[in-house]
């Protein structure tokens, strides 16, 4: 770590360790002797805790997302379940519940779990988005309000999805897609699917102008 900077605030000097840009919590127990690589960055003591609370709820927050595959079952099963008899359950459970609301579908009314409306999660994804840009040695650090995120709403042309470089960190779990536009303001796009059934969309900006949050629509 010597000579590193943290890849989220640019510190220096400090101790640093190494932060898992997608959350360990992701993974379940049956994916401890995979041979995929977990990207890690350097990140010091404050920013590698900073984000500790809201990845567990990010975490559950997906789980309950969309139709489940078999790495979400274990999961729930393993960890999100359990997570929610410990001190803090009753405030994740009661954040899911107010994430949820009623649909009507062909099959009756459901209930849907909208992502984008918690904080937390998405404080998750732009960190996962600035760790990204930091293991691919662009613009890093990048401040967390250079980074505009949504849930993906609209299905993505396969003609522009061929212009973009595919990763995954096992592919049943998370992966991502990113071009670099640069067109200022606009630096990159970038595309991150959770569980293969919740994808989001951003956006990284070179502009300080959006540090407060005014971005164009």
């Amino acid at each position: 770590m010597n000579g590193k900077k943290c890849a989220y605030c640019g510190a220096s000097g400090v101790k640093l360790t190494r932060d898992h840009v997608f959350p360990k919590c992701l993974y379940p127990a049956s994916k401890s002797k995979s041979k995929v690589q977990r990207i890690t960055v350097p990140a010091c003591a404050r920013c590698n805790s900073a984000f500790s609370d809201d990845e567990v709820q990010f975490r559950n927050v997906l789980l309950a997302s969309g139709e489940p595959n078999p790495v979400v079952r274990e999961l729930w099963r393993t960890k999100a379940l359990p997570s929610l008899d410990r001190a803090d359950g009753p405030r994740r459970a009661n954040d899911l519940l107010e994430l949820m609301r009623r649909v009507k579908t062909e099959q009756g009314d459901r209930y849907a779990i909208y992502p984008a409306d918690h904080g937390g999660v998405m404080r998750v994804v732009r960190k996962v988005v600035r760790g990204l840009c930091a293991h691919h040695r662009m613009m890093s650090p990048v401040p967390d309000g250079r980074v505009w995120a949504d849930v993906l709403k609209y299905r993505v042309p396969q003609q522009l999805l061929a212009q973009t470089e595919h990763h995954h960190c096992e592919e049943h779990i998370a992966g991502y897609w990113y071009s670099i536009l640069d067109e200022p303001p606009v630096h990159s796009g970038w595309l991150l699917t959770f569980f293969e059934q919740c994808t989001f969309i951003a956006i990284v900006s070179t502009d300080d102008r959006f540090l407060d949050g005014d971005w164009p629509r």
